[in-house]
């Protein structure tokens, strides 16, 4: 019987603000320069949601590379030829945890 693969979401800031597109690719292009083409498809990452006010997206990876991820999202120096620099926030195993945290941090900053 196959097992369900485990996931885990990432919020992610980026300073200045860009398109959650583009953040999401900058984040790939650097995972697939760091681990390869293969590591890249290994990681399952992908853009969940973006808010483009605030600058942030919620990006999925697997769990075996959640290391890998956080590697990858902080070695981004820029977007688009612009100077970029991304921050984890948080991490959680559910979408539902992830936006609690973004809610969470919301209020601190107001």
């Amino acid at each position: 019987m196959a097992r369900r693969m485990k996931r885990r979401y990432l919020l992610i800031s980026s300073e200045p603000a860009h398109h959650p597109e583009r953040v999401a690719e900058a984040v790939k292009s650097s995972y697939r320069s760091l681990f390869g083409e293969l590591g890249l498809a290994s990681s399952d990452l992908k853009l969940i949601k973006g808010y483009e006010r605030e600058g942030a997206v919620i990006l999925r990876c697997a769990l075996d590379s959640l290391p890998r991820a956080i590697l990858a999202a902080a070695t981004v120096t820029e977007i688009d030829g612009a100077e970029a620099a991304l921050r984890v926030l948080a991490i959680s195993g559910t979408i539902r945890g992830i936006i609690r945290k973004l809610a969470r941090l919301r209020s601190s900053y107001t």
